[in-house]
């Protein structure tokens, strides 16, 4: 890869770099969000709620990524 082609990159990082980032970011708040509650108050209806729902959105990404790639 030449130097001028790395420019267009956003950031000048290799592709996909960004979006791994934002991706890692929202996982570590989430994860963060998730311990607080879970530390604060863990029999609580929200903690419940919110740690479920994410556990729930998380293996449907993941089911999601892996059953398109199965199928290419």
């Amino acid at each position: 890869m030449t130097p001028d082609e790395r420019v267009e990159e956003p950031l000048g990082l290799p592709r996909g770099s960004v979006r791994a980032l934002m991706s890692m970011g929202v996982v570590l708040v989430a994860g963060g969000i998730a311990a607080f509650l879970l530390a604060h108050d863990p029999a609580s209806d929200l903690t419940k709620m919110v740690v479920g729902g994410w556990a729930t959105a998380l293996g449907n990404v993941i089911g999601f990524y892996f059953g398109t790639r199965s199928a290419t």
